[in-house]
Order: structure tokens, then C-alpha cells, then sequence
């Protein structure tokens, strides 16, 4: 017997003995002994399959190159090899159906990424997250965006607020999340958007759809949007529709039987460690909305001169400091968040107050009060951090998320083995997982919970962009 062979069989036995001990009594005369059945997962590693259905299938299973690939694919195809499994994957486009079919035993996983909503949570047992994702607007660049003056000229003309959904029409997949979450939206804004449900369409149809000009807008999960903007152009994804929520796989709920969930949980707490970060990377983040393209005045923003000045003084690239406030409000002087930031660098009111600035400050004051923060950071690093250009990705985070949550990955990646002084595959890992009660909750740990990923995601959108800059403005 293999090494995996043994460690099935191991698994069944314990699975037969926990099910001899859940009624240790003795059954009455006169009366049938009940069958003595084995698990949910002991059955599927007896049967030595795993029978999966999914949707999106030129994201989650492509069967267009050499050999199948997808980012559903991968994560299935790392369970299977886990557990010695061959993987029958089907494909079906209609989420009802998907649905249908779990219900039916005709599929033991609906391996599509699946909200834990309360009705959810009702119907299904629900894996623990695989991602943690937001639902974004899809929507077309303005006609003629690459040949526009500045960034800011193409700003102008995209909707960059819920509240400009208004009275807009929204084609969505019939039966999705993004149907109800639209209506919520509906109602919050105190405005009516028209939904059309679409039963033969569905997420990545709907993108192309707003890409040919067909539609005006579509919403789905942000990992779809980036995903399949890869390959289009010509697309905005950057209007957040929802915060983010837990993604999961579905599976029945038998009686009390929960052991494939158990399965799915400990292969996914352990995949995260191994392989999903690199599995982003090559699906997701290295995607962006558009590509820079040089416009014909040869500037970025009508800021360009202030933006200069303020990374001299800092020792920063223009380009990387420019990066950094197109990320935090696409170059809009006005700009407010429901968390109270503001400005073109988004500096909260405590910062605007230590820097002596308010919401009447001209642009140029803006921006030299978060090129102050930005040396501050880079000062309270310099010392944890030797290397400038690795030090960029502390300054960042610390930007992002502040410098607290910064020190405790540090921290954290000292205490598991890592390097407390290079960011990619080694802090990274800690800021990205800070939302695990195993990593917030250490004793190392001073700042508490962090939802890491919008930290992560800042960090290598800002890098990428800048990376762009560079080679457009040189």
C-alpha cells in the first residue's frame, strides 16, 4: 500500500469506530439493529472520487491550453492529491442548478465562491473562506480615454460613488447575490436602480457584454472582475459595491454528518500557508483594470508639479508617490470616505491635525502633509527595515494600515520562522492572515484584528502601477 492508501484507511477506521460509539447500547428485543453507516467523506475515499461542479469556467476550469488550468481547478486538484482523490469536475453556469445538484447527491461540492449568508448558511454547510472578496462595478473607460490629457480627465466620467448608481440599469445573473445585494443598495442610496436578471448569462458573459458596449454595467465578486479584465481593455473595476465577505465552497447537510466539511476546512487552513498567495499572484493580483497609457500631454494629473516637489523632498520616485494617490482617491482633491479620510492622500483627521491642514487646504498642502506621514513611516522603519527599496512595502502597509499592524507581522513572522525584514512570501503572509484569531489573538500581537487583505492587495496595486509609471513616464 501507498503512504495515502494507508493514511485512507486509517481514516475509515477511525470513522467506523466514532460511529460504533455514537449508540454504545445495546439494541431491544423484537427490535432491527440499525445499519451502521459510514461518513459522508468515508464513503467519497472509498469510492476514490470526488465529484465537483462549478461555474465560470473560463476562470475556474480552462480546458483552452495544453492542459486544464483555472483558479477553481488548481484549488480542487490540491485537495484531490491530498487525500489520493481522482476529480470528476463538471461545469454549470446557472448557480440554481449547482444548487440543484447538491441537493440531488448528483455533486459532493459546489466549488463556486459562495457568500456565508444567513439563507446559505440555512441550506448548506459552508467551508470555511477561501478568499475574502468584495463585489465591484464593472463598468466601460470613457470613449477615447487613452487619448485624454490627464488621469483625472477619465476619473471624471467613471461612477466612483455608490450614490451615482441612481437611476442606473445593472444587468446581473439570475439567481446571484449581486441581485439581492443591489437592492439593499437600493434602498440605502433612497433611489431607484433598475435589475435586469439574466437567466442565460452569466458573470464573465455580463463583463464582455459591458466591454462590447451591449451593457453599462454588471456587478460581481472583485476576483472575477480582475480575472477576466486580464485579457479585456478598456474596463473599470475600482467602485467597491459591497465591504468584503467570506467565500466558501458548499456542501449537503447530512443529519450531523459534517466530516467532508472537516476535510475541506483542514485542507484549506493549509493551503492558505502553502500555495494561495502564489495562487493569487498567477490568477488575480498581478491583474488591473487598464493598462497606463501615456496620455498626449505627457502628464499623469493636473497635480504632476506638486507631486514632484513632495517626493524630492522625501526621497520617493514622483511616479511611486503619484501611484500611492491614485490608489487612495484617483487624483480627486474633494474626496471623502465613509471612514472619515480625505483629500488626494486620504489622511484621517487626526493626521490632517498633526500636520496642520483641514478640509479648505489647497492641493499642494495635501499632498506635502502626506508626503510628511509618508517620512515618518519610513523613518519609524529604517531601523527594522536596512534595505530602502524593501523598506517602500513596509511604508505602504504601514500607510495602509499603520504602523502597529506592521509591527506585529513583523513580529509574528520572527516568532513562525520568517524574515521580519523582507516583505514578499515572508511578512506578507502575517499581514494577509492578521484577520485569523490564531495570528491576532498571539501574545506577540499588539494591534489586534486587521482585515489583511485590503492592506496586501494596497501594497501590490500601488507597486504595480508604479512599475507602469515607470515605464510610460520616464
Amino acid at each position: 500500500m501507498t503512504g495515502n492508501h494507508l493514511k485512507n484507511l486509517a481514516f475509515l477506521l477511525v470513522v467506523l469506530l466514532f460511529s460504533a460509539c455514537q449508540n454504545p447500547m445495546r439494541p431491544e428485543i423484537g427490535t432491527e439493529p440499525e445499519t451502521d453507516t459510514v461518513s459522508d467523506f468515508g464513503h467519497l475515499l472509498e469510492r476514490g472520487k470526488l465529484v465537483a461542479v462549478t461555474n465560470c469556467a473560463a476562470i475556474n476550469y480552462d480546458t483552452r491550453e495544453s492542459k486544464p488550468m483555472g483558479f477553481g481547478y488548481e484549488l480542487l486538484i490540491d485537495f484531490c492529491r491530498t487525500y489520493d482523490l481522482d476529480l470528476e469536475l463538471l461545469v454549470n453556469e446557472n448557480l440554481d442548478s449547482c444548487f440543484a445538484m447538491l441537493d440531488s447527491s448528483l455533486v459532493d461540492v459546489v466549488a463556486v465562491g459562495i457568500g456565508t449568508n444567513i439563507e446559505m448558511k440555512r441550506r448548506f454547510l459552508i467551508t470555511d473562506p477561501i478568499l475574502m472578496q468584495k463585489s465591484v462595478l464593472v463598468q466601460r473607460l470613457p470613449k477615447g480615454w487613452s487619448k485624454m490629457s490627464t488621469v483625472s480627465e477619465v476619473e471624471n466620467q467613471l461612477l466612483r460613488s455608490p450614490i451615482d448608481l441612481a437611476g442606473k440599469t445593472i444587468h446581473l445573473p439570475a439567481g446571484s447575490h449581486s441581485i439581492r445585494l443591489t437592492r439593499q443598495l437600493s434602498d440605502q442610496i433612497g433611489d431607484s436602480i433598475a435589475v435586469v436578471a439574466c437567466n442565460t448569462l452569466n458573470s464573465i458573459d455580463l463583463i464582455n457584454a459591458v466591454h462590447r458596449g451591449d451593457i453599462d454595467y454588471t456587478i460581481v465578486e472583485e476576483y472575477v472582475a480582475r480575472m477576466a479584465s486580464r485579457s479585456l481593455g478598456g474596463l473599470d473595476t475600482k467602485l467597491d459595491i459591497s465591504v468584503e465577505q467570506p467565500l466558501g465552497w458548499a456542501v449537503r447537510k447530512r443529519d450531523a454528518d459534517s466530516s467532508l466539511l472537516v476535510a475541506l476546512n483542514g485542507w484549506i487552513d493549509d493551503f492558505e500557508q502553502r500555495h494561495l498567495g502564489k495562487l493569487l499572484a498567477k490568477y488575480v493580483n498581478r491583474s488591473n483594470a487598464f493598462t497606463c497609457k501615456k496620455t498626449p500631454s505627457g502628464k499623469l494629473s493636473e497635480y504632476d508639479g506638486i507631486i514632484k516637489k513632495t517626493a524630492k523632498n522625501i526621497g520617493w520616485d514622483w511616479r511611486l508617490l503619484a501611484s500611492v494617490i491614485y490608489q487612495e482617491s484617483h487624483f480627486r482633491l474633494d474626496l471623502e470616505s465613509d471612514k472619515g479620510a480625505f483629500g488626494l492622500m486620504q489622511l484621517m483627521p487626526m493626521v490632517m491635525e498633526r500636520y496642520g491642514i483641514d478640509y479648505e487646504s489647497t492641493p499642494e498642502e495635501q499632498v506635502e502633509a502626506g508626503g510628511k506621514l509618508i517620512q515618518y513611516l519610513d523613518n519609524c522603519l529604517e531601523k527594522r527595515v536596512a534595505d530602502s527599496t524593501e523598506r517602500v512595502k513596509f511604508v505602504l502597509a504601514a500607510y495602509n494600515a499603520g504602523l502597529g499592524h506592521v509591527f506585529d507581522a513583523q513580529r509574528l513572522a520572527e516568532k513562525y520562522g520568517k524574515e521580519p525584514d523582507i516583505w514578499d512570501d515572508n511578512v506578507d503572509f502575517f499581514i494577509l492572515n492578521k484577520s485569523k484569531p490564531q495570528y491576532y489573538n498571539d501574545t506577540c500581537c499588539k494591534a489586534g484584528y486587521l482585515r489583511g487583505t485590503e492592506t496586501f492587495r494596497f501594497v501590490e496595486e500601488v507597486l504595480d502601477r508604479f512599475y507602469q509609471y515607470q515605464a510610460t513616464y520616464n
